[in-house]
């Protein structure tokens, strides 16, 4: 019996052992947690937008995503950016960790940008939108009569002028 109670307390012992190292790491993760800049702000992807005189283009850094984990869609002049990805890891002693990132982007287009025409590709974790620039129609020159109210009726200057030679 003595032998039972010896061996349950070597038990309790290295089970107690173990807690106080899992409160050890725990607490190492939430001071590092704490301290470190906050993952969004780590993880959210820039944006270069460029308008030259020939192309629209915009491209976002995104070297953490897949093509499969990326999503463009244009809705009328807006072009909407999104990445979504989930990772699951196990080591060998059972234990996992799980890393959920995404990000999204809203990017207007300019008025003289055809959006049917907006293209898009990912070379090097750079995902590159580009869009040709269209001309845009010229519009032709008038002149445009001015309008005044002389003695309670309105005039155009044409009238005006009439009226004085007369």
């Amino acid at each position: 019996m003595e032998n039972e109670m010896a061996r349950q307390m070597d038990n309790m012992r290295r089970s107690a052992d173990l807690m106080n190292q899992l409160q050890h790491v725990l607490r190492r993760e939430i001071v590092d947690a704490e301290t470190a800049p906050s993952s969004a702000a780590r993880r959210a992807p820039s944006c270069k937008v460029e308008k030259d005189g020939q192309h629209f283009s915009a491209t976002l850094e995104v070297e953490d995503f897949t093509p499969v984990e990326l999503t463009v869609k244009q809705v009328g002049r807006k072009v909407l950016l999104s990445g979504k990805k989930e990772k699951k890891e196990e080591n060998q002693e059972g234990s996992y960790s799980y890393r959920y990132q995404e990000f999204r982007r809203e990017l207007e287009l300019p008025e003289d940008v055809n959006p049917e025409e907006l293209s898009c590709s990912l070379n090097n974790g750079r995902l590159h939108i580009e869009a040709p620039r269209m001309a845009l129609p010229s519009v032709p020159e008038r002149v445009v009569p001015i309008k005044s109210d002389v003695s309670g009726r309105l005039k155009n200057g044409e009238e005006e002028k009439e009226e004085k030679k007369e």
